[in-house]
This record gives C-alpha cells, structure tokens and sequence, in this order.
C-alpha cells in the first residue's frame, strides 16, 4: 500500500516566515528602544544620544544590508573570484557601502529631528558637517569605482578634495597637546610639558594626509570577510569611549553611529560573507575614522594635561592594524620597485591564512589584538570601564545573533532539506 507523500511544503515555509517575523521584531526593538532612549534618557539633547545612535543605526543597517544585496545580485555588481589574493570562492556583492552611507545619515538626520537642532560645537570644532560633505564625496568616489573601475591617480586627487574640503569645513589638526609631565630635551627637540606643538603651515598637508592615507588604511585590510568592517568598528567603539573622556560628545556621537551601522552590516559580511564593504564602504569608513580621531581625540585639548602620552599616540593605538599593515605594505612595495597601489597576497591577513587559521580565526585574533590596544588607549583617559560594557554589550548581542537567529535559521534549512529528500521517496512510492 503507498504512503501519502510527507509534506513538508508548508512547515518550511512557515519556518522561514517565523525567523523573517523574528528578525523583524528584533529590529523593531532595536529602532524603538533607540528612539525612547533618545527622548527619554537623553531628554533630546544630541550631545547624550550616544547609545541611541548607536541602537538605531544598527537596526537600519541590519535590516538595509540584505535589500542592497539583493538589488547588487540582480545588477551583477559582484566581486568574482579568479585572482591568487582574492579568498573568496564564489561572486559575492560589494556595495554594502551603500547600505553603511544610508544608516549614518538617516540616524544622524534622526536624532537631529528628536534634538529640535544642530549645535555650534558639533558643527564647527566637531566637525559634523565637514564628516558630511568629506564622506559624502570619498563614498560617491567609491561607488563609481565598485560600478566601473577609476585609475589610481584620479581616486588620488579625489580624496584629496574631500580632504581639503573637511579641512576647510573644521576638521584640522592645528597642534599636537603635550601632557603637563612630559618634559623632553633631545638637543634637535624640546618638548615642554602643557605647551603643544604649533603645525602651522603643515596643518593642512598633515590633516589631508591623514584623512586620505586611513581612509587607503581600510581599503587596503578589506581582503577577507569581516576583516575591516569589524577592525572599524572596534576602532569605532574606542573612539567613543575616548572622545567622551576629553569631552567629545558630539565626535562620541558620530563614532558610536558607524559602530552601529558596521555592526548591522558585519551580521552579513562575517565569515561566509555575503555582501562585502566595496571601495565605497571601505573608503566612507576610513574617512570617517581618521575626521573623528582628529575631532575627538588630538582636539582634545581640554584632557590633554591630564594625561600621561600625546593624543595623537592614542590614535595610533587605536587605529594600530590598518595603518600598521598600510605602511607594511607601502614599504614592502617600494622595495620591490612596484607601484603603491599594485595589489598583492602579502597582507597580514594573508600571512596568517598561509600560517594554517581559517578566516574565522584570523579575524577573531586580529578583533583582539585591535580590542586589547583599544582598552590601553582608553586607560590612559580613565575611560576603560566605559570601553569594556560597550564590548560586552557588543558581544551579548554577537552571541545573539549566533546562538539564536543564525540556529533558528540552520533549523529552516533542515526542514528544507529534508523536504528534499522526502520528495524522491515519495515518489517512488507513487
């Protein structure tokens, strides 16, 4: 006698819907709670919207992320693999940049609605419309190279505008504080603890080539799945944790809006990734770094006696991998006699692959090589505490994703798969 065939039909789909419904909710809350919060417990005041920044960001970004994937996927604007330095296998998508620009200035336009205004400070000395008009520019430069690649030379000078134009618009590094106990006399060089040293006419060349060299930075670390959305957004995090100790807020603000949104964008740019950054992406987010590490740390000048090393050595800590692995790799191809800019597998991330890690494993010890230099940089203004609940609070919601979006998820393909199966057998029966 047959067996009617099993059907599996209907529970499949009814699994998918409950995990999209879940996934729904969790961005809900997330959207909600960072709107109450922003009325609530930051009264609308814009300096203290830190956390609702951060919550609202995610939210757009983990729920704009796969839109924008799927629209790339239909355009074919995918990353193919086929060069040796390239790990992925299969085409993957890369303007998730575009879903990174969106979430910044759809939250930051937010909470200026909640707060009624946007203050002096947070446009001037902060330089929230200088990170606006700067990014602006290096993301429309990047996206027109993820859509039909650019030479070299004209990326170069575009930057370099967006550069200028940032600087001319407030971010500037105008000197570097020295701590009130740092006493240095080297004969070429004499440091007199309180009084910074004054750049003068290489205030400029210096900003812009800061602003334009992180920005290359995290371009050049985007070779591996989540490598340089999750550094960024570890630097991110520290910039927050910084700038709030030198009474920074605004700066706080900004790093704790593109830590939301990169976090929102790893939850599909983690190993298997399925979005990457792109030349958009990569380039918005350094740019946005190195402004805010100028806004919110070296022009802390209010802390600067108060601590025990210059500011601007703290931004080396926190930006230590990519810039580290950027003047590697400038080094190392002058020494071949190649041009800057031509691509290699001789990154750091690619001397741990050939060491034998998996690209999980080479991304969890550089995250923590990044969040330990982060905590030090945070010691030395007495905000580690601070630094250590947001990481918690990060990694609370890391094991939510994994333990229980990404298991529900498995258990949808199971049924999947076994409808699979089930289809064969029950037709032999018939």
């Amino acid at each position: 006698m047959n067996e009617p065939p099993i059907k599996t039909d209907n529970r499949d789909e009814r699994g998918r819907r409950g995990h999209n419904m879940m996934i729904r909710l969790c961005q809900f809350i997330l959207l909600a709670g960072g709107i109450w919060w922003a009325f609530t417990q930051s009264h609308s005041d814009l300096q203290f919207m830190q956390i609702p920044g951060f919550l609202i960001a995610l939210s757009i970004s983990w729920w704009l992320v796969p839109e924008v994937r799927s629209r790339a996927v239909k355009l074919n604007l995918v990353d193919k693999p086929g060069e040796d330095r390239r790990i992925h296998k299969v085409a993957v998508p890369r303007l998730g940049g575009v879903a990174i620009y969106i979430s910044v200035v759809a939250t930051i336009v937010t909470l200026v609605a909640i707060a009624g205004r946007l203050p002096v400070d947070a446009r001037a000395s902060e330089g929230i419309i200088a990170i606006a008009v700067g990014g602006t520019l290096v993301f429309i430069l990047g996206l027109i190279d993820d859509l039909e690649s650019i030479k070299a030379k004209y990326k170069l000078i575009t930057q370099i505008l967006a550069g200028c134009a940032a600087y001319s618009l407030g971010v500037r590094v105008k000197q570097i504080p020295i701590p009130q106990n740092m006493d240095l006399d080297l004969g070429f060089i004499h440091l007199i603890g309180g009084q910074p040293i004054e750049l003068g006419i290489l205030s400029m060349p210096l900003t812009v080539l800061w602003l334009v060299g992180v920005a290359n930075a995290v371009n050049l670390i985007d070779g591996m799945d989540g490598l340089a959305a999750g550094v960024s957004a570890i630097s991110a995090l520290t910039i927050w944790s910084v700038a709030l100790g030198v009474s920074k807020p605004f700066a706080a603000l900004m790093a704790a809006v593109v830590a939301g949104a990169l976090l929102g964008f790893l939850r599909w740019n983690f190993n298997p990734a399925r979005i990457f950054l792109g030349d958009s992406g990569a380039y918005l987010t350094g740019f946005i770094l190195a402004a805010i590490s100028v806004t919110g740390v070296i022009k802390g000048e209010g802390a600067a006696s108060t601590i025990v090393v210059p500011t601007s050595l703290l931004v080396v800590l926190i930006l230590f991998f990519p810039l580290l692995d950027t003047s590697w790799a400038v080094v190392r191809r002058l020494a071949q006699g190649k041009s800057i800019f031509s691509p290699d597998r001789q990154h750091i991330h690619h001397r741990l692959l050939d060491a034998g890690l998996d690209q999980k494993k080479v991304a969890y010890v550089i995250y923590g090589a990044s969040a330990v230099l982060g905590f030090f940089a945070c010691c030395f203004v007495k905000q580690q505490e601070y630094f250590l609940k947001l990481v918690a609070g990060v990694l609370v919601m890391a094991l939510f994703f994994a333990e229980v979006l990404n298991r529900h998820r498995q258990r949808v393909k199971g049924v999947a798969s076994l409808q699979k199966q089930a289809k064969p057998s029950s037709d032999q029966a018939n």
